[in-house]
């Protein structure tokens, strides 16, 4: 397992970029809002939300609101 803290800032007009990777991913926001696009959807994650997805299709994170978002990011390797 991978872990790390991520923070997104607020970036007016600036469209995030996708990107994939083999494995999983947990992802848990502990402050602010956060947009996920996943599978060509959006869904905005609120404080306390948390999401569990195959992080090889195209995903990417904005943060929502006016405020700096912060989440709990935890990757898996490929299962073999």
């Amino acid at each position: 397992l991978q872990a790390y803290l991520a923070e997104f800032p607020v970036r007016h007009g600036v469209e995030p970029s996708e990107h994939m990777h083999e494995g999983a991913e947990f992802f848990h926001v502990i402050e602010g809002s956060v947009i996920i696009r996943y599978q060509d959807e959006e869904h905005l994650m609120e404080t306390g939300d948390s999401v569990y997805f195959d992080s090889s299709a195209p995903h990417s994170y904005q943060a929502a609101g006016e405020l700096t978002a912060r989440a709990i990011v935890i990757t898996t390797p490929p299962r073999v």
